[in-house]
């Protein structure tokens, strides 16, 4: 599975078992300061799976990020610390091939 600009979904148990059952075949594609990659919050319970790759907002290079929310600042959670920071227009796109995402 390969999502792009995929908020959390679940608890550190849920985060977990995807690890367990999908590891290394589930991806999750973060673009830049994207705000929605970090939200529902950590401080809720919320942990993302592991398998981050973060597309870099000066080079557009992407970043392989280990582990369940990578506090790198080359990954979404060290680069957006919080939503203020974040700049929801990032989470438009573009993503591999042209991707982008439409207007809800």
């Amino acid at each position: 599975m390969v999502g792009y600009g995929m908020p959390r979904v679940g608890n550190r148990a849920f985060a977990d078992y995807v690890d367990t059952t999908h590891g290394g075949s589930v991806t999750h594609v973060n673009n830049r300061r994207d705000p929605i990659a970090i939200v529902p919050g950590r401080l809720m319970g919320f942990v993302h799976p592991s398998g981050e790759v973060h597309i870099q907002d000066t080079s557009g290079a992407w970043v392989t990020c280990p582990g369940q929310d990578d506090s790198s600042s080359l990954c979404s959670v060290g680069n957006v610390p919080n939503v203020l920071l974040g700049n929801i227009l990032d989470h438009l796109g573009p993503y591999d091939d042209g991707i982008y995402m439409g207007l809800c």
